[in-house]
């Protein structure tokens, strides 16, 4: 993988997840959502990484914060489940500019569902399809490989299956020429940084 030069200055905000603090004005969903500002220079860049599964919910949150959709630069989809890209369509719909950057594996928009207890699809939602995130404004970048989105943070691309704890515990299905096979989640990627330092804070409203 590509050493990376440390950013300058590197934030986090957590958009949405599955808890909120009591009586939080904050809406709490199953799903993830996080908003990266990496600084390298003078230039800032801001990554959306997922949206969750509801983005009333998490454009809700962003308001409270402040957050306008309109700054975010570039989304990066970590894997194909609805609970980390159901509404990215309505997402670039409010960030309301062309050809922003969609990255994700190519293979994210594949069938990928469970048949225990019953069927049930878990993946892309048809009003996510890759033409829709087109007419709405996202440019996708589909690639196994990992990629420097801005000096600083990176993609993994494309995790090899070749320890113990990178094994798929949920037994998830997809198809291929045909037939279902069970799915190794090979479009299951990460985004790491480089920083300085760390320093924490936390910020709420009850």
């Amino acid at each position: 993988m590509e050493k990376l030069a440390p950013l300058d200055n590197l934030r986090i905000t957590v958009l949405a997840e599955d808890s909120v603090l009591y009586e939080s004005p904050y809406l709490g969903q199953h799903g993830v959502s996080f908003l990266l500002e990496g600084t390298k220079h003078s230039d800032i860049t801001r990554v959306l990484v997922d949206v969750g599964q509801n983005s009333q919910a998490l454009l809700s949150n962003m308001r409270i914060m402040n957050i306008f959709p309109s700054a975010i630069d570039m989304i990066v989809l970590t894997h194909c489940h609805y609970d980390h890209t159901k509404g990215v369509v309505n997402m670039l719909r409010e960030i309301g500019k062309r050809n922003v950057r969609v990255i994700a594996h190519p293979d994210i928009f594949r069938p990928n569902f469970v048949i225990d207890t019953y069927f049930r699809h878990v993946g892309i939602v048809p009003e996510d399809s890759k033409d829709n995130i087109e007419k709405a404004g996202g440019k996708l970048l589909l690639t196994r490989d990992p990629l420097v989105i801005m000096p600083g943070i990176m993609t993994t691309g494309q995790v090899k299956r070749q320890t113990g704890f990178e094994e798929v515990v949920i037994k998830l299905k997809t198809t291929e020429h045909g037939r279902i096979k069970d799915d190794q989640m090979l479009d299951d990627i990460s985004v790491v940084a480089s920083v300085k330092g760390l320093y924490f804070r936390s910020r709420h409203k009850s």
